[in-house]
């Protein structure tokens, strides 16, 4: 019985840890609107700083730094450069529409998760898995349909917004299927340190090309986003991790960071999102919700089962 009330409290820590890091972790996006930046740029400058940070913690901690492996640095190589691609396509999703639309596409990216897992781990692909594919498609019509400004749809702003946010879903699934076996032989921390500093050092020869006249304002807002957001968030969501299974962690940041982020954008940027997108973007979320949860409520159930039949042992007793 101790042990399960110990399995619950420690549960319990995770999803708490979660929660408090969905705040930073949801003004990510607002900054592709704050930063008068490129994607790119913005990339490159939260990549460094997010490097040199949990490189002066590790160091600090006196943790490991370092690997012995080569196959560990070109994996390393690999995922920070699917990295860098994916927050790229986040930023680039975020500008060219709103805030809102770039959230509610990648929210999709567990979905993503589940159809790709038969090509990583050899596993079944479930009917259920492609109709709620095809649901979630019926979601991004009605959020491209949902501008009334007919400029915006001859544009194809949100229908690019859309895109983009799928293509940065569809990286970071990629990036969640590729990290899963390193992160049970290595600190996640250590791991998120050495992505970021390969991401930063395989963009820097695009970002080279760009101009690096960066105002005061800007070099605040990337160090913000660098150290707060991303070590900051990021270090609250891998110590949630260790407590929660990393399906809860997904289910609970695709379906809370949409609305933090929209909620950040009505009242910093003056964003309001139509009836419409906020109706594709919950049938987007909910789909999601539904087809990645059902593992995780078996595993309720068989929790419940056993907390009862404690309960009733202890009775006897």
């Amino acid at each position: 019985m101790s042990n399960f009330i110990s399995s619950s409290a420690s549960h319990r820590h995770g999803v708490i840890s979660v929660l408090v890091a969905l705040p930073f972790v949801s003004l990510t996006g607002l900054f592709g609107k704050f930063l008068t930046l490129s994607p790119l740029l913005i990339v490159q400058g939260r990549t460094i700083f997010a490097f040199g940070t949990l490189l002066i913690v590790l160091f600090v901690m006196r943790k490991k730094i370092f690997f012995r492996d080569y196959r560990e640095w070109l994996w390393l190589m690999v995922s920070g450069t699917i990295l860098g691609v994916h927050w790229i396509a986040f930023f680039e999703a975020i500008q060219v529409s709103t805030v809102a639309i770039g959230l509610l596409s990648f929210a999709s990216y567990p979905l993503f998760t589940t159809l790709l897992e038969p090509l990583f781990f050899k596993e079944v692909l479930r009917r259920k898995n492609v109709i709620a594919a095809l649901i979630v498609i019926c979601g991004l019509v009605m959020m491209a349909t949902s501008t009334e400004d007919p400029n915006a749809i001859i544009s194809g702003s949100v229908i690019k917004g859309l895109l983009w946010g799928l293509g940065a879903g569809f990286g970071f699934a990629v990036l969640t299927l590729l990290n899963r076996g390193h992160v049970r032989n290595h600190s996640p921390l250590l791991l998120t340190c050495w992505q970021n500093g390969f991401a930063a050092l395989v963009l820097l020869p695009w970002s080279l090309s760009e101009s690096w006249v960066i105002s005061g304002r800007d070099w605040g807002l990337l160090f913000i986003l660098g150290v707060i957001c991303t070590v900051g968030g990021h270090t609250l969501l891998i110590n949630g991790l260790r407590h929660v299974q990393a399906q809860v962690a997904s289910l609970l940041i695709a379906g809370l960071e949409p609305v933090f982020a929209i909620v950040f954008a009505l009242f910093l940027l003056g964003e309001i999102p139509s009836l419409q997108t906020l109706l594709g973007g919950l049938l987007i979320v909910g789909t999601t919700f539904l087809a990645t949860s059902k593992a995780n409520l078996k595993i309720n159930t068989v929790t419940e089962f056993i907390k009862k039949l404690s309960e009733k042992n202890e009775k006897r007793s």
